[in-house]
């Protein structure tokens, strides 16, 4: 039976000249566990807006062609109805939050859709223990890590129980155990439950070998290939590389064997389990993986860029950190890592001047942080939010990247090249005209690194800088970072993804608990087994003894 069909489905939105969402056609069985992938801005959130009849239901958008669930318009449904045949979980979870609390929240939609109470209770205790939220039920959403808040809203999913959820970037934001406990979830629900998922995601490793079928969207339009991940990574490796759409590692490297010579797959492996098994048929090592690094500098100046004395920090709720303290030395390239919750966004915050540390201190080149006004402190650090809306305050790209220059005097005449320049660099020439908060969240996400990059700051910390970036602008990225730390940038780097801080950081820092829990080398860390199992990840253990 068909769940979801789609019909040269086109989707444009106010003040756009060309659409959001090129004309597309798909079609979807029921139980089926689809991943949808495509490039950075080739409209697979807006088709997520559609299916579910937000677009043109609530949200103001011009949609051509059809969509339909189970045979029905979406958009004829009632809001009850809809969030009951089609739930999505949105690629920012801030934007589906309008109460105080986790318990509150997701009580909100089951009262919303005329659940009983007792029902309500049962179905609260149990999305709250699928999720490991049930001890943080009573607290402050505005107080939770960036996966912890994505965490209440796919609690807040699991609670309504549609029949087909809708799931763009559903591990974005979690620590990779969380990832892993995650996906099982989703999947145990899907064989169960015989539901319908649809997987719109760019950290597509631990998903390809439960998916029955992957999509990918062009972004001129249509279908570039779909079917069984092993055929699609094998037969469309090429175009899918143009289209710049991320390519499992182990799928990429594999085909290299291949091509080599080295190895003849009898099936493309889509696991670290497979690889090894394929491996230890034909007696190969299993370090043939390529491990290559980025050239990684030592740290070049003894004197502290940073000193963090016995920080702690707390909110209204609970304490955040305890005792931090630690060295930035000038020319670093630092890896901050840690489960969700641990205390990285509330440490990089603290670094960048935005909170005051409830006890302890930090020094600025030689300076206490209390003895500076808050505007020296921004000009030494620059700071790259998790969520990229939070540092939007012009109506166009263009006056958002120029926005430091003008209120600082400077004549356009000084600055206009520098902005022609961002703009190329970070692929956003076309959207020079548009507003920030009308752009793909892989669009905001490269402009909010790229309006931090027009100051001269001695440190840039960013928080999940490749948030929601497809594999080309991911490479463009760290690229540009990469040429910043080789120009004597200090770069801060928060991230959950073990092959970015092998490929780019020289040190990390691991917090866990409210506490740093290892300050050192990326090669010792990775090599120590009950270093890197603190942050709670198997996933990454397998692949650090696989590279090893």
């Amino acid at each position: 039976m068909i769940d979801i069909q789609t019909t040269d489905v086109s989707v444009r939105y106010p003040m756009q000249n060309k659409p959001s969402l090129p004309p597309v056609s798909l079609e979807i069985d029921q139980g089926e566990k689809i991943l949808l992938l495509g490039a950075s801005g080739s409209g697979k959130s807006t088709l997520a807006l559609a299916l579910q009849g937000l677009i043109p239901r609530t949200i103001d958008a011009e949609k051509t062609g059809s969509v339909a669930i189970k045979g029905m318009a979406p958009e004829s449904w009632s809001i009850t109805d809809a969030c009951q045949h089609v739930g999505i979980l949105f690629q920012d979870p801030e934007t589906q939050f309008c109460m105080v609390t986790v318990e509150e929240e997701i009580i909100f939609g089951l009262e919303n859709i005329g659940i009983s109470v007792d029902e309500i209770e049962t179905r609260l205790e149990n999305s709250l223990a699928m999720t490991g939220l049930t001890k943080r039920r009573h607290d402050s959403i505005n107080n939770l890590s960036g996966g912890l808040k994505q965490k209440t809203a796919i609690a807040c999913l699991l609670a309504i129980d549609p029949e087909t959820m809708v799931l763009d970037e559903p591990t974005a934001n979690l620590d990779p155990q969380s990832t892993e406990d995650i996906l099982q979830l989703w999947m145990d629900i899907a064989e169960n439950k015989n539901k319908t998922l649809l997987f719109i995601e760019h950290n597509i490793g631990n998903l390809l070998p439960d998916i029955d079928r992957v999509i990918v969207l062009s972004k001129n339009g249509g279908v570039i290939t779909e079917g069984p991940p092993r055929e699609v990574f094998r037969h469309s490796f090429s175009a899918l590389e143009e289209e710049g759409v991320w390519i499992p590692t182990i799928c990429r490297e594999a085909l290299k064997l291949e091509a080599e010579g080295k190895m003849n797959w009898s099936q493309l492996p889509l696991s670290l389990e497979e690889w090894e098994t394929e491996c230890t048929k034909i007696g190969m090592e299993k370090s043939d993986i390529d491990s290559t690094t980025a050239e990684k500098n030592q740290i070049r100046n003894e004197k502290p860029l940073m000193e963090v004395r016995n920080v702690s920090f707390s909110y209204r709720d609970h304490q955040a950190l305890t005792n931090i303290q630690f060295n930035l030395y000038a020319g670093e390239f630092v890896a901050l890592a840690g489960a969700n919750g641990a205390g990285k966004s509330t440490l990089a915050k603290l670094l960048a001047g935005i909170h005051v540390p409830s006890t302890g201190s930090i020094i600025r080149n030689g300076t206490p942080s209390e003895n500076m006004r808050t505007d020296d402190i921004m000009k030494q650090t620059g700071f790259v939010f998790q969520n990229p809306e939070h540092q939007f305050i012009c109506d166009t790209v263009e006056d958002e990247l120029s926005y430091g220059w003008r209120i600082a005097g400077v004549a356009q005449k000084e600055w206009q090249k520098d902005v022609e320049e961002m703009l190329a660099m970070f692929h956003l020439t076309d959207k020079r005209h548009e507003n920030p908060f009308s752009l793909s969240q892989g669009q905001k996400r490269r402009l909010s690194v790229a309006t931090m990059l027009t100051s001269k700051q001695d440190l840039l910390i960013l928080d999940e800088p490749t948030f929601g970036q497809d594999e080309a602008n991911t490479s463009a990225l760290m690229n540009i970072l990469q040429n910043l730390h080789r120009n004597g940038k200090t770069i801060l780097m928060i991230t959950h993804d073990m092959e970015l801080i092998e490929q780019y950081a020289e040190k990390v820092l691991l917090v866990d608990e409210g506490a740093i829990k290892y300050d050192g080398a990326v090669d010792t860390f990775s090599k120590n087994r009950i270093i890197a199992s603190s942050i709670r990840t198997s996933t990454c253990i397998k692949r650090i003894e696989t590279l090893a």
